[in-house]
């Protein structure tokens, strides 16, 4: 694979993330409108499920691809905790109250 070709893989991936980041921005204020449950609630579901996708993907490829289900769970375990404490260390020292 030359260097070219990467740059180029890459430059499409950066252009579907862009477009795909603000279609999904643009798409979850509709939903949160037609729901009523408000933008800060859906948008927080939708971090927490973006950013749970690498983990999810890591672990179901380990497990089905590979067969090294050890993987899945050192992924569960390090990278889905690590997530958690960071939100928790932040909610800590951010001065507003926690969300109810």
């Amino acid at each position: 694979m030359s260097a070219g070709s990467v740059w180029l893989q890459f430059f499409i991936c950066l252009a579907v993330i862009a477009y795909s980041g603000t279609r999904l921005s643009k798409y979850g204020d509709v939903l949160a409108e037609k729901t009523g449950l408000g933008r800060s609630w859906l948008g927080l579901a939708g971090l927490a499920v973006v950013t749970s996708l690498p983990e999810l993907i890591t672990g179901s490829s380990a497990v089905l691809w590979v067969g090294a289900p050890d993987i899945a769970v050192g992924d569960v375990m390090g990278a889905s905790l690590i997530n958690l404490m960071i939100v928790m260390v932040t909610d800590l020292f951010y001065p507003p109250p926690p969300l109810p």
